[in-house]
């Protein structure tokens, strides 16, 4: 007897188990919706006879990926079913483009630039190439990515309009001397295929059930993948909130969401109501925020248990020294009275260039003996010289001929190249029409065709390929220990060993894959800062963007002033703004918290909209609001001195 609907609510139950047509399941912070998402899966398979091939389930980050997988193979433990596909939209579109390489006009085989190799290698050479600096570089290419992600790039003239044709053949060239494919190109690369090939493409499965959660974080390109999956026969079920749409940054937009009835017809509209995770207080006064947007779609939305109190408080510091003490003791008193897990609590800043915001209320915390972590990219390690030379290595166990791959490891090793030998080097592969790896090949057979260091070239390729060989390839099932057995003999420093070792099990475990190239491509598709997680045992200082996701019982707000929020914004970015507010608030189950500044000095004064200027604001969003800001030195020395304190 299927138990698809243990612990769901009426109308969770009718939202995963809705029939017939493209649906949209609008879901506020806490309603349940990965669970909603989950139980639909299981209905599919249990009570539809829908075979596991037929359903994907779109995610928009690896973390959620890894969740919804883990929750469905739990679901499906006692059953003997396959699991479905479960990956983010990056990861789908690598598979299908790989799947259909002939297809494609990209340089073969398909290999992804990762965001070192484009800072130190892409973005610096084609600097060199165009004698353009280096941030000017870095703009065009941005500017590149924005035309795939919002459809410009379509247009008939847009070569024509691109704002430096010379960037354009720059970039062509190089991409086919280092053979690779740009992250930020893979989606819109996939919708090609599928506008010019249609129904010959020969895409995995082929979906007939496609779940995406998150849809109020999608693109125009990724709308538009979306949008071709029906015409193959696919039927969507997208779940998200237009109140949560926060990456205006990657011209992901609301209207995406709220127009989905009138781009899918029929469809269905569904809505989960109770938030399970915020107490009445903290619910309404995000909903405050959420509504003073005039084009949100009107939801029911409230609190499971309306009598549970949760507290809510803005506390106004004269400056940032005073802010973090005060940060610091409330958290003391989390944890001390209130019996929180440090982990439990999550400290929120707008931004945080240089640390200049983490920096003091870190300091502060540690005065008061309270752990705290600050959350960083996981895939930092690989960007400093042993984890990236492991990487390397790694790349040319699967492929002797990644380029990209032998321009970094041959810059990074002992006997290092230097920028002079590979413009040499480049010149001659673009003279000739062959590729990076093709011409160190010809250096290695005859070093004088090189002038100058054809030598150093040929030793160190030699040296790299007698390790490659004396790695070998991982046998299946040994991946753990070739990892670990490699990073032995690569890396010498042990703290940086057991990061880099860590992070690539850790990605091996949530992507889900048991091969080397599988765990390569996982951490080509990593979405950076989308990625971030918080640290066991420790107080996390985030900011707003990186707690998507994440949620805590307590939860403090800080430098909630005007000048950071909405900051320099303008237009609809204002209402990007707003929401990544509302989303920050609700992050909380019992305890929120918000503090501002009258002022900030120092290098705080030289942030915000008005640079220079150490004046602050509370922010407009929250302003005039139903809470009142209160003096946070008062109030904390009140609330400390409350032993018996409680919610």
């Amino acid at each position: 007897m299927s138990n698809w609907d243990e612990n769901l609510t009426q109308i969770q139950k009718e939202a995963a188990s809705h029939k017939g047509s493209h649906a949209r399941l609008l879901a506020g912070p806490g309603t349940g919706k990965t669970l909603t998402m989950t139980k639909r899966i299981l209905w599919l398979i249990t009570e539809q006879n829908v075979s596991p091939k037929q359903i994907l389930a779109l995610t928009f980050t690896r973390a959620a990926a890894s969740e919804l997988r883990q929750r469905i193979k739990e679901s499906l433990k006692d059953n003997n079913f396959d699991l479905p596909r479960v990956s983010t939209l990056h990861s789908f579109a690598l598979r299908q483009l790989l799947r259909n390489y002939s297809l494609t006009r990209l340089p073969q085989p398909l290999k992804i630039a990762d965001d070192y190799e484009e800072r130190q290698i892409i973005i610096e050479e084609l600097s060199d190439l165009i004698n353009k600096k280096v941030k000017e570089t870095q703009k065009l290419l941005n500017e590149l990515s924005a035309d795939w992600q919002k459809l410009t790039a379509d247009k008939s003239d847009w070569e024509k309009r691109f704002p430096n044709p010379k960037f354009l053949g720059g970039w062509k060239e190089h991409r086919e001397i280092y053979g690779y494919t740009l992250r930020a190109e893979l989606v819109y690369q996939l919708k090609q295929v599928l506008k010019e090939q249609g129904e010959s493409i020969d895409l995995e499965g082929p979906p007939k059930y496609v779940l995406i959660d998150e849809y109020q974080d999608l693109n125009a390109c990724d709308l538009a993948v979306i949008n071709s999956l029906t015409t193959l026969g696919s039927e969507i079920y997208c779940a998200g909130d237009d109140d949560q749409s926060i990456y205006g940054f990657r011209f992901a937009n609301p209207d995406g969401i709220r127009r989905f009835t009138n781009d899918y017809n029929p469809s269905e509209d569904l809505a989960l109501d109770i938030c399970q995770r915020c107490r009445k207080e903290i619910l309404e006064y995000g909903l405050y925020v959420a509504r003073q947007d005039l084009r949100r779609i009107d939801k029911p939305i409230r609190s499971k248990d309306e009598e549970e109190k949760g507290m809510v408080h803005i506390l106004r510091f004269p400056n940032q020294d005073r802010e973090a003490d005060g940060i610091a003791e409330l958290c003391h008193w989390f944890i001390n009275n209130q019996h929180i897990n440090p982990d439990e609590i999550l400290i929120l800043l707008r931004s945080d260039k240089d640390n200049k915001f983490s920096n003091p209320i870190k300091n502060a915390l540690s005065k008061n003996n309270i752990p705290v972590g600050t959350v960083s990219n996981p895939l930092e390690s690989l960007n400093r010289k042993p984890g990236r030379e492991l990487l390397c290595l790694m790349r040319l166990t699967v492929n002797r001929a990644d380029h990209l791959a032998w321009r970094t490891i041959l810059d990074l090793g002992n006997g290092r190249i230097g920028a002079k030998t590979f413009s040499k080097l480049y010149d001659m592969a673009r003279r000739e029409g062959i590729t990076f790896s093709e011409v160190i090949q010809k250096v290695k057979a005859s070093p004088d065709v090189l002038k100058g260091n054809g030598n150093r070239v040929a030793e160190q390729v030699s040296k790299i390929e007698i390790q490659l060989n004396e790695i070998g390839i991982p046998e299946k099932g040994n991946l753990e220990k070739w990892i670990t057995d490699l990073a032995n003999n690569v890396i010498q420093d042990e703290t940086e060993k057991k990061e880099v070792i860590s992070l690539f099990l850790r990605v091996k475990e949530i992507a889900g894959d048991e091969s080397l190239e599988d765990l390569l491509r996982a951490l080509n598709v990593s979405l950076g800062d989308a990625e971030q997680e918080k640290e066991k045992g420790k107080v996390s200082i985030m900011t707003m963007h990186q707690a998507k996701g994440l949620s805590a019982d307590a939860v403090i707000l800080a430098t909630a002033e005007d000048e950071y929020i909405p900051g320099r914004a303008t237009g609809e970015a204002i209402d990007d703004e707003r929401r990544l507010l509302y989303v920050s608030l609700t992050r909380a189950r019992k305890y929120l918290y918000i503090t501002f500044c009258q002022k900030r000095t120092g290098q705080q004064s030289h942030s915000g909209r008005m640079p220079g200027k150490t004046q602050r604001t509370f922010t407009r969003f929250l302003s005039g609001g139903p809470h009142v800001p209160e003096d946070g030195q008062n109030f904390i020395s009140h609330l400390t001195g409350r032993r018996d304190s409680h919610v």
